[in-house]
């Protein structure tokens, strides 16, 4: 038996049947190709034999599953190949759906940047107004349900033509790209590289960067933008809309160009005022990692957020010299307008008072201590760097964070100036939903000068990867509580590296008549003294609270080797050596390596400077649940779960339990495979979500399960008219053709006069009509798989020639230097006169 090479392939169809020899054995080959039940196409495509079902706005919708993937085209009049809608144009495809929230919508652009082809993904509610969009230029779109609901997903030609696949399903921790209505970014601006062409469109923009031979901020022109024929639930969205778009105009004249995304202060807000002990120090262990040192004035730690309250008296000794980077005179709230070299806090105009949130930040890393006067740092000695670049609000841009960062790292920045002694760490208690390409530059920059970046995961109890955080060169720091519990608002996820205590604000669990919050330095500006500050200590709770302990772990840590890199925090930290491990052994994405041990971080840190030698743990064991969810569609009524132990020694199933209400059947018992069942008979129309939780005697593992009940009695899959061809294995020529649609879920094959020899067979859709099959974007499928087709060898008839289709889309796509190579085809249609490209 021979096999082709594994690579997709694209085919060329006959747009006739039979064989062009007229010789004939009468031998037959038949079959079933088959499509899964969650598999859907476009009801209007450009292939010209296909039945046309417009779908072109809210009224006349395609009513789609959930989950699907599904395959369509669009494009903008006299783009792409000729066909339904080369003159016309098919610009946006709609489709109606039941949604759930948390669940993501994809859109897998084929034929992105292919002769400037740009396709947008929209979240539309029932009214037809936008809630969401996706925007960006390049291969994939992708949004999050809000809510659960009923909803309309427009796809849209921006520009060009393409093929495209459409899935929605389940969140597994799925990092969103593209540029989203729902980031938080500034309106009417953008950063951009340096290029030459800036000088020639120039019109289109302000700029307001001093320095323009590195990223600059500029404030867009967006009034000859038009969105008239899109409605959106308000005039917010609409704005941020014309900026992303506005944006990628820049993008298609070869300008990068990027949001400025709005990074906060991570802080939960407190439903308390003062709070007078500190737990947090001794459950990392801090009294006896002051036995070895209490820091040294030496160690700087930089602090770029709301500012410092300079005259704060636990604080005032503890500084060095710092600089203001909040340029917007909207949001600066001070007397100096733009950057100044003054980064004094002058509040944030919070409800409810100002935040002082910078200030409280410092004073947990390294408040003036042993002094019989407020609190006590983590570091006694260690000196702050206060940075002002969060202004109202408690909020600030991208632009100018990375202003203040490049300061404290001793790089050039917008202030012109650089300290006379660098920062030795950095702790980002903020941050944002999303990222520019080139903020992880700039942290691998700073690593590389052996700054070292700590940074809190966020507040939002979700594993979705929050910025700059979840940045590689950037420690992670989720919080705990006082038992030693994830706290509720922590991120979590395979991003996180380390927690530390960032309270909780509604239990008493030391019964000291107030909530266990992380208490530090303050101010106070809602004084009954008129325009007066008060100088002042108050807790607060978050992942902003927790950073800062490993900040000031890590000085203590630089205080026994001033020679410690980044590379050996990082080495420390997975090596468990300056940790306390917490849930699963090993690392987790709850407790990322553990609870921060200052003891043992210490520890480590004078180890390796004597050139101690440390030792890796034994892999711990791990429960892991394969797959990581369940989907049962809409006809699906079991499914197997393997559960399995990934580490080393002993693990045991302690219990299965799921809220389905008696949906869902589970039979199965220790390690190894289950059998899940479901009985739809008490459920009515509609998509419906449910939780399997494993409990073992190492950790716990939840597995995500979605079904839906639909009141169509058709539920079966359909990827579109099918080509299945008959084709030479020696020239790839086909030789027949057979068009079919599907007929419950499968389509059924049958070539006659079929001379006696050697053949592949190979079967997809042409949803461009460019006369090939298998286009990416396109339904695709070959005897016995796409990826090694086998050749058959033809001496008698033959009926068992099965195998499946889907629609073909290449989930990671990665461009290497700049040549542009066209894309890769394979069989064409024997109507076109078309052959298979190698």
């Amino acid at each position: 038996m021979k096999y082709f090479a594994s690579f997709i392939l694209i085919v060329i169809i006959a747009g006739c049947g039979g064989s062009d020899d007229e010789s004939s054995s009468n031998v037959s080959l038949s079959g079933n190709i088959f499509v899964a039940s969650n598999t859907a196409r476009d009801s209007d495509v450009n292939d010209i034999s296909t039945r046309r079902f417009p779908n072109d706005n809210i009224y006349e919708a395609q009513s789609i599953s959930n989950p699907v993937i599904l395959g369509g085209y669009v494009n903008q009049p006299y783009a792409g190949p000729a066909g339904h809608f080369y003159e016309s144009g098919d610009w946006d495809d709609f489709f109606e759906v039941d949604l759930r929230a948390g669940q993501i919508i994809t859109l897998f652009v084929t034929n992105q940047n292919l002769l400037g082809n740009d396709l947008d993904l929209a979240l539309l509610n029932r009214a037809g107004f936008i809630l969401n969009a996706s925007v960006g230029d390049g291969k994939t779109e992708n949004l999050i349900v809000p809510a659960d609901g009923h909803y309309f997903v427009q796809v849209q030609a921006h520009s060009g033509a393409s093929n495209y696949v459409l899935t929605i399903g389940q969140n597994t921790s799925v990092t969103t790209t593209g540029m989203r209505l729902s980031d938080d970014f500034m309106s009417n601006e953008a950063i951009l590289q340096p290029s030459p062409k800036i000088q020639t469109i120039d019109n289109r923009f302000t700029i307001q960067s001093s320095d323009q031979s590195r990223r600059m901020l500029v404030e867009l022109n967006t009034f000859n933008i038009q969105s008239t024929s899109k409605k959106f639930i308000n005039s917010e969205l609409e704005n941020k809309y014309n900026t992303l778009i506005e944006i990628k105009r820049l993008r298609k004249d070869g300008i990068k160009a990027e949001p400025n995304y709005k990074w906060s202060l991570f802080r939960t807000t407190p439903n308390d005022t003062l709070y007078k002990h500190q737990w947090n120090h001794s459950i990392i262990e801090l009294p006896q990692a002051w036995d070895f040192t209490t820091g040294n004035s030496a160690i700087t730690v930089a602090i770029p957020d709301t500012g410092v309250l300079l005259g704060h008296p636990d604080l005032e000794n503890k500084l060095v010299p710092g600089y203001d980077f909040v340029r917007s005179r909207y949001s600066e709230l001070d007397s100096e307008r733009g950057i100044d070299s003054n980064p004094n806090d002058p509040g944030d105009q919070l409800p409810g008072g100002s935040s002082f949130h910078g200030t409280h930040v410092a004073g947990i890393i390294a408040a003036q201590s042993n002094n019989n006067e407020g609190i006590a740092g983590v570091s006694w000695n260690t000196s702050i760097m206060p940075l002002r670049a969060l202004g109202k609000g408690g909020s600030g841009t991208e632009y100018d964070i990375e202003q203040a960062i490049r300061y404290a790292a001793g790089l050039p920045n917008d202030s012109g100036t650089i300290p006379s002694y660098p920062a030795d760490i950095i702790n980002l208690s903020l941050g944002g939903g999303a990222f520019s390409e080139g903020t992880q530059i700039l942290m691998d920059e700073v690593w590389d000068k052996g700054v070292i970046v700590v940074a809190a995961s966020g507040n939002e109890d979700t594993e979705v990867p929050m910025f700059p955080a979840s940045l590689d060169s950037v420690i992670s720091v989720g919080a705990i509580d006082i038992n030693k519990n994830l706290a509720s608002y922590s991120n979590y996820g395979n991003h996180v590296d380390v927690v530390a205590p960032g309270g909780d604000n509604t239990p008493d669990i030391n019964g000291d008549g107030d909530p266990d919050g992380i208490i530090s330095t303050m101010g106070n500006d809602l004084s009954d003294k008129r325009l007066q500050l008060e100088y002042s200590y108050n807790y607060a709770i978050g992942t902003s609270m927790a950073a800062p302990h490993v900040a000031g772990v890590i000085s203590l840590m630089k205080t026994v080797n001033p020679n410690l890199t980044p590379q050996d925090v990082e080495n420390l930290l997975s090596n468990g050596q300056m940790t306390d491990d917490l849930g699963a052994d090993g690392r987790d994405d709850k407790f990322g390596y553990g609870l921060i041990n200052a003891k043992k971080a210490v520890l480590a840190a004078s180890n390796l400077h004597t050139g101690d030698d440390t030792q890796l743990p034994v892999a711990p064991p791990l429960l892991v649940a394969n797959p990581k969810s369940l989907n049962f569609g809409v006809n699906t009524t079991s499914t197997i779960l393997s559960l399995s132990n990934w580490g080393d020694g002993d693990l045991e199933i302690l219990d299965i339990s799921d809220n389905s209400d008696g949906i869902l059947f589970i039979d199965g018992d220790g390690l190894g495979d289950y059998n899940i069942l479901v009985d739809r008979s008490l459920l009515s129309f509609g998509t419906y979500t449910a939780t399997i939780t494993i409990t073992s005697s190492v950790n716990v593992v939840k597995v995500p399960v979605i079904l839906q009940v639909n009141n169509n009695s058709d539920a079966s899959g359909n990827a579109g008219l099918h080509y299945i061809l008959l084709v030479d294995p020696g020239t790839l020529e086909p030789i027949q053709e057979v068009q079919t649609e599907v007929n419950d879920g499968s389509y059924s094959f049958r070539f006659n006069d079929v001379q006696a020899g050697e053949y592949i067979i190979a079967a997809g859709s042409d949803s461009n009509n460019d006369g090939f099959i298998c286009d990416e974007g396109e339904a695709c499928g070959a005897f016995s798989t796409i990826y090694q087709p086998t050749t058959i060898d033809v001496r008698n008839n033959r009926s068992d020639i099965d195998f499946s289709t889907g629609f073909n889309v290449f989930y990671q796509s990665q461009v290497v230097g700049t040549e542009v190579t066209p894309p890769k085809r394979g069989f064409a249609r024997l109507g076109k006169k078309h052959r298979l490209a190698r």
